[in-house]
């Protein structure tokens, strides 16, 4: 099951989940109500989408009831940072639903700056997107990153090119191990001539990570497998491949394809 306010991200995380051959009978979207329609149309094959609001929890929780109880689902993964805090708060209640989930303790979250902002870093010379997935224990069930690509100083936009850097691995690894983080997490990862530092960092995964769920590693089917207790190998090394590229239609309407 898919909770999210985001539908886009949470969109993504479903078409993974349904990637994944043998993993899930069924996926249900929960959603903010007025994302509930977007959901409905984006044609994922979903059981039923139930809108409801992460911030009245007894709202929240008899929507997870209701769920459970019609399409028994039995795992909850959530798609923004204000899900998954909703979900740590409410652990033990989701826990006698008897839904599943995998996520990172109050206590780790309260170690996460507010707004997930860890610290700033003078002359970056690479910037790295990086999904993962700790196993709560200091090591890495499953990551992916991103070489990030800035057309011009200063733009919000950015290309992706699938990032194989040891230095970039072992970075991330050090701050699973350092933190025992349980779950998935999105940092924002910063090089200089120093090495490689954290800059962000946020409890969900990103939505490009379906780009690399058809080969390896599908992250959103490694949390739900972690959280059914399933043992997940842990990574080797960064996977290669896909490229992102965001807003790549502003690319095609340029003054001269406009004019004819």
């Amino acid at each position: 099951m898919i909770e999210t306010g985001a539908a886009s991200t949470g969109i993504a995380l479903a078409r993974a989940l349904r990637r994944e051959q043998g993993l899930v009978d069924r996926v249900v979207g929960l959603a903010w109500e007025r994302e509930v329609s977007r959901l409905r149309a984006a044609d994922l094959g979903l059981a039923c989408v139930v809108g409801t609001s992460i911030d009245d929890d007894a709202h929240f929780l008899s929507a997870l009831q209701e769920v459970r109880d019609r399409w028994g689902v039995q795992v909850l993964v959530g798609a923004r940072s204000a899900d998954v805090l909703a979900v740590s708060r409410l652990e033990t209640e989701i826990a006698h639903l008897g839904i599943r989930t995998f996520g990172p303790t109050r206590a780790q979250l309260d170690l996460l700056p507010a707004g997930g902002e860890a610290r700033t870093l003078a002359q970056v010379d690479g910037s790295y997107a990086v999904a993962a997935v700790g196993d709560g224990k200091g090591g890495v069930a499953g990551v992916a990153a991103l070489r990030k690509v800035v057309p011009q100083r200063g733009s919000q936009r950015w290309v992706g090119v699938a990032a194989q850097d040891e230095g970039l691995l072992a970075a991330v690894r050090g701050f699973f191990s350092a933190s025992s983080f349980r779950g998935a997490a999105e940092l924002e990862i910063g090089r200089n001539a120093a090495g490689y530092h954290v800059l962000r960092i946020e409890p969900r995964l990103p939505a490009w990570v379906q780009l690399f769920a058809s080969y390896g590693p599908n992250l959103p089917a490694i949390l739900v497998r972690l959280a059914q207790g399933e043992p997940v190998s842990p990574p080797v090394e960064l996977p290669g491949g896909p490229l992102l590229v965001g807003a790549a239609w502003e690319a095609w309407m340029t003054p001269a394809s406009l004019a004819t």
